[in-house]
């Protein structure tokens, strides 16, 4: 196991680094249920929290108002607040030891935090400290899975929904949509959907040997409103 975590924080930061407001395309999964919990965006009225999000020089023009820090605090206090026991350990995030640039010179540094069968992803720029995007990542394998009677993709999906639902500063009753987003991106022609001001995309690596073996990174990230139409991004609805 901790050797499929190391291989796979290895390759999912090579999928996060080649594109920082890039998703990739792929084969839509069929075979996977819709979520139970899944809901529709007229399910809950939608509340942003005061400042989320700010202003940012870097290629989205826009970052999370938070820190890596922040981010884990608040993503334990939901979970608490869930009644869920598997909390995150601040000093359990692993820097890659490169940075990148992106397009408009801003430098980025990718983080990852090795979890159940599944591994959570940070950008964060470097002068500032505050999060580009964050990420849940796994393999079309693993994802296709089982755990006991619960299917993965269930736990994946609701897990990248907790993140996004964190960082984003979405109220709780905004899980169900996140999850359903990012199942869309999944199953749906489109693998990046924007929605209130987020994108949500579905990036992917290819293994050419193995096709189990494809890495799979459910992200979220911030966008001024501009590149909602000059990157011709389609609303969730």
């Amino acid at each position: 196991m901790k050797r499929f975590m190391a291989v796979l924080s290895v390759l999912l930061a090579a999928v996060i680094v080649c594109g920082l407001s890039a998703c990739g395309n792929q084969d839509k999964i069929k075979d996977i249920d819709k979520p139970k919990t899944a809901a529709t965006s007229d399910q809950y009225e939608y509340v942003p929290a005061e400042n989320a999000v700010e202003e940012s020089l870097n290629v989205n023009g826009m970052r999370f108002n938070m820190s890596l820090k922040d981010f884990t605090a608040a993503y334990n206090a939901e979970k608490y607040l869930r009644k869920e026991t598997d909390m995150l350990d601040s000093t359990l995030w692993v820097a890659d030891k490169k940075t990148e640039w992106d397009d408009h010179h801003i430098e980025v540094q990718y983080w990852h935090y090795n979890g159940n069968n599944m591994t959570l992803t940070a950008s964060v720029e470097v002068n500032t400290g505050k999060l580009v995007n964050i990420g849940c990542g796994t393999t079309t394998s693993n994802f296709m899975g089982m755990t006991g009677d619960k299917s993965n993709s269930d736990i994946i999906l609701s897990q990248a929904a907790l993140a996004a639902q964190v960082a984003c500063g979405l109220p709780s009753e905004s899980h169900a949509v996140l999850q359903d987003i990012f199942y869309r991106t999944a199953t749906e022609s489109n693998d990046t959907l924007w929605y209130d001001g987020f994108v949500f995309c579905l990036s992917t690596k290819e293994d050419k040997n193995d096709s189990k073996n494809n890495i799979m990174l459910f992200r979220v990230f911030p966008v001024k409103d501009e590149l909602k139409e000059e990157w011709s991004l389609t609303e969730y609805k």
